[in-house]
């Protein structure tokens, strides 16, 4: 005998309630404006640096609601600000970021270096303008259109601009500060520890 069929139908699955791509993009854009690398706001939360990251990245299919609190508290949100269920605040768009090229060549900086004072006072330099907000490819790309030219003859790039400052104050913060104070960068030794702790 065959079966009787149900007049009722399987329910359709509801589309979910948090888009998690907005999320992610949410997150970015605030942490963009907070001037916060993935790691800081990861360490600020006390979750996971890899949830920041697949969060930004659109890569996290679903999110447990303790560390959806932990982020929220972070950007000062509520949970349904952070879902997307109630609006947040206006978050302005990061500025572009600094770049040496706006301020012009330092006076004092040779077309190649030549000794080991110059090249000191580079690193010093280059501290000031990362604080300042410019990325290490761009300082890479001012000092090559400046046509300045390392020490070793290197052509300027991230590894090199970096490399300059780690030579001389082995990445640590009690030195990049000793550094700053050392070439009259008053403002940016004022300004390190809040950088410092964006970095890490």
């Amino acid at each position: 005998m065959p079966r009787r069929q149900s007049s009722q139908t399987a329910p359709v699955p509801a589309a979910p309630l948090i888009d998690l791509a907005a999320l992610g993009d949410r997150l970015r854009r605030w942490r963009q404006w907070r001037g916060v690398s993935q790691a800081a706001l990861a360490r600020q939360a006390g979750v996971d640096p890899m949830v920041v990251s697949r969060l930004e990245g659109q890569q996290k299919p679903r999110l447990e609601v303790e560390t959806a609190a932990k982020l929220a508290r972070v950007c000062r949100w509520t949970l349904d600000q952070l879902c997307g269920l109630a609006p947040v605040p206006p978050i302005p768009a990061p500025a572009p970021p600094y770049s040496p090229l706006d301020a012009g060549r330092p006076d004092w900086l040779p077309a190649r270096l030549q000794n080991s004072t110059e090249e000191r006072q580079l690193a010093a330099q280059i501290l000031a303008w990362q604080i300042r907000g410019a990325t290490p490819d761009r300082i890479a790309d001012s000092l090559t259109a400046w046509g300045s030219v390392s020490m070793g003859g290197k052509p300027w790039t991230r590894d090199t601009v970096q490399h300059t400052v780690r030579g001389w104050t082995y990445g640590t913060k009690h030195r990049q500060r000793a550094l700053l104070l050392a070439y009259g960068f008053t403002t940016e030794a004022h300004q390190h520890a809040a950088w410092w702790r964006r970095q890490r």
